[in-house]
C-alpha cells in the first residue's frame, strides 16, 4: 500500500497573534481555532484556507515584547533549516501592485529565479519573508529538468 502524504500545516512563532492573523488573511487564511493557556503564557491559533492548508501560529508571552527578526531576504537561505512559506499567484505583477496600493514597504522587487519561477518577497509583522511566486513551468517527475551547471 502506497501512503499519500499531503501538505497539512506550517507553524510560526509570532509576537502578536492578532496582527499576524490579519497579515496572513491577505493570503486567504481564516481563523478556525484559538487556544489559550490558563496563565496566558501561550496562545495558539489555526488559520486555514479553502484548500485545507493550515497556518499554525504560536504566541508565547516571552516573545510579546521582542522586536521583529532581522533576516536576509528568504530568511537566510544559506543557513540550514526551514526558510519560508510561498504562495502561488497567476499574475505576479498584479499581486505586487496590490501590496504597493496598500503602501506595503517591506517587499522586494520582482525577480526571475534561477529555477524558472518569477517571485518577490514580503515581510510579515515579525520580519519573516513570505514568497509570492508565479510558476508557469510544466514539471514532470518522469523527465526532470536540469538547469544551470547541472544541465551542461
Amino acid at each position: 500500500m502506497e501512503i499519500l502524504f499531503k501538505p497539512h500545516h506550517c507553524a510560526l512563532s509570532v509576537r502578536d497573534i492578532d496582527q499576524s492573523a490579519a497579515f496572513y488573511s491577505m493570503f486567504g487564511f481564516k481563523l478556525v481555532l484559538r487556544w489559550a493557556a490558563p496563565d496566558d503564557s501561550l496562545t495558539i491559533v489555526h488559520l486555514t484556507r479553502d484548500d485545507g492548508f493550515i497556518l499554525e501560529l504560536f504566541e508565547y508571552e516571552s516573545n510579546r515584547e521582542t522586536g521583529p527578526v532581522n533576516l536576509a531576504i528568504g530568511n537566510d537561505l544559506e543557513r540550514l533549516g526551514v526558510k519560508h512559506i510561498a504562495f502561488k499567484v497567476d499574475d505576479l505583477s498584479s499581486a505586487a501592485e496590490e501590496f504597493e496600493r496598500m503602501n506595503y514597504r517591506q517587499m522586494t522587487a520582482i525577480q526571475d529565479g534561477r529555477t524558472g519561477i518569477r517571485y518577490f518577497f514580503v515581510a510579515d509583522p515579525d520580519g519573516n519573508w513570505v514568497e509570492i511566486a508565479q510558476d508557469n513551468r510544466v514539471l514532470n517527475p518522469d523527465n526532470p529538468a536540469f538547469v544551470g551547471a547541472a544541465d551542461q
